[in-house]
Order: C-alpha cells, then structure tokens, then sequence
C-alpha cells in the first residue's frame, strides 16, 4: 500500500487530499486470496476521478501481480470466471460498489456532518435512499489508517442520524439476495457472500446501537454479550466465524449451502428484529 500510495502521489502531486486504508487490512483479519481491500480516496479535481481511479486499478494489478496479493480474485472490479452470467452479476454487484477497492471522490463533493456525497446523481441518490454513508464512515473513523495527507477521521461525526442506522439493514438483506442470484452459477461464492452477510448484520446492529466497530471476532463476541441464546442463534454466528477462516478448504455440497443460507437469511432478520425491540423496549 505504501508503494501504491507512493506512485499515485508522484503522478498526481497536487490533486491528492487523503489516501485512507480500512477494513480487514488495518484490523489484522486480512487473508490472502480470500479479503479485499478498502480504501477511499479523497481528490481535489472531480473532473480527474475516473482518470485516477482508472489509473490506481492498473496500479493494483502490477502490484498484485509483484506480490502475489491474490486480490485479482478477491476484488470485485477485477473478478472474471468462465461464467458469462456469473460475471455480469459481479459487474452488477461492483456497480453497487461491493468489493471495490478504490472509492474515488472530490473533496466538495464528500458532506461528512451531513452523511452526503453531492455532485454525482447515482451516488447521491443511493446515498439518500437505501445506502448508509454514516456506516461507511463509522467503519473509516474505528479502523482507518491514514496513508497519506488529511485526517478525515477527526470530521467524521461520532452522533449518527436515525435514518442512516435504518438504511444500514439493506447491506446484509442485499448480500443475502445476491447468495440466492449466484446460488445456481457457483454454490461456492453463494456461500461466501451468506458468511459474510451474517457480519454486515453484526455492523449494522453495532452501528445502530452507538457501539464502536473493530475486528469481526471482537464484533460477534459483543454481539453474543449483548444478545442471549433465547434472542439469537449465536451457535450459527459462531460457526460462521469459523467458515470465515476456513472455507476455502471444507468441501461444500450444494444442499448443504442451501440450508446455510436459509439459516443466515433467518439470523440476519431475527438479530433485526430483536435489535428493534432493544431500542424501543418493546
């Protein structure tokens, strides 16, 4: 990363504001060939955005390449199966800026105190509806490093409103819905993309209830401290811990992923629901 910081920094010396890392590569979770990277990069010129963001994901190849970082496969800008239609449903899901590694924005665009990105309509209308920006930034504020330039951390509100906690649900629900989309093409990214809906449920849950996020094992314990075995399948959660670190390597039948989805899918709800009565002592 600092490499790529580097280069990128030499290119465009005067456009660059912040470079931050965050997510598993800055919490110690980061697997070879099974995570990707996160990073968001502030710009001064909206208008070089996709030039540079074209530019940092040849970059990342080259780079990859030299390391053997394995994240060709892992990010889902770069994906690519033998599968037509399995790849136009990761070229969806990248559209839906699942598993990229760069998110590009100008800094007049980025409205941290009002959980806003201005002057891009797709973005600003995705951010208003049904994506949580304050979740996004919750996950830069508790486990970004700052690679290069302004620490953005310190404007990043601590008080969150209501309705950025509520559209941070449709994370986990969207994933679980695509589990069931790539079911039928490849069982095996099904099932990874169920493990991970079941932690995007423990973030939004987190999240909503004001609790600081850090690394996925410190996030289900305090989940399982939270909520007793009467109110969640903490059993499930933390079989899916071990899936985390272990799936690549289990041999999985098609029935067996099936149940695993249909088994999140009722967590991931249930962890909403009794989350809901939490907050409003129902």
């Amino acid at each position: 990363m600092e490499e790529l910081v580097a280069e990128l920094v030499k290119k465009y010396p005067e456009e660059i504001v912040s470079f931050v890392l965050f997510g598993s590569a800055t919490t110690g979770e980061w697997i070879r060939g099974k995570s990707d990277i996160d990073c968001i990069v502030i710009i001064r010129n909206k208008k070089l955005y996709k030039e540079i963001e074209k530019y940092l994901t040849g970059l990342l190849l080259l780079l990859d390449a030299k390391y053997d970082l394995k994240l060709s496969e892992t990010c889902t800008t770069y994906k690519k199966t033998d599968n037509p239609a399995l790849d136009l449903i990761f070229k969806t899901e990248n559209k839906m800026m699942f598993g990229q590694p760069f998110y590009v924005v100008a800094s007049d665009q980025l409205d941290l105190k009002g959980f806003k990105i201005r002057k891009d309509l797709k973005i600003e209308i995705g951010t208003r509806t049904i994506a949580s920006l304050g979740l996004f930034l919750q996950r830069i504020k508790n486990t970004g490093i700052i690679l290069y330039g302004k620490d953005i951390r310190k404007e990043i509100p601590k008080n969150v409103p209501t309705i950025e906690k509520i559209k941070a649900t449709f994370n986990a629900m969207l994933l679980l819905m695509m589990s069931f989309v790539i079911f039928p093409f490849s069982p095996k990214s099904a099932f990874s993309h169920a493990v991970k809906a079941n932690f995007w449920a423990c973030d939004d849950v987190l999240f909503a209830l004001d609790k600081p996020l850090s690394t996925t094992k410190q996030e289900v314990k305090e989940i399982c401290s939270i909520f007793g075995k009467s109110e969640i399948d903490s059993e499930h959660l933390m079989m899916s811990l071990e899936y985390k670190k272990t799936k690549d390597d289990i041999k999985i039948k098609k029935i067996f992923v099936i149940r695993y989805i249909l088994k999140s899918t009722k967590f991931v709800y249930g962890l909403y629901i009794v989350t809901l009565r939490k907050l409003f002592k129902i």
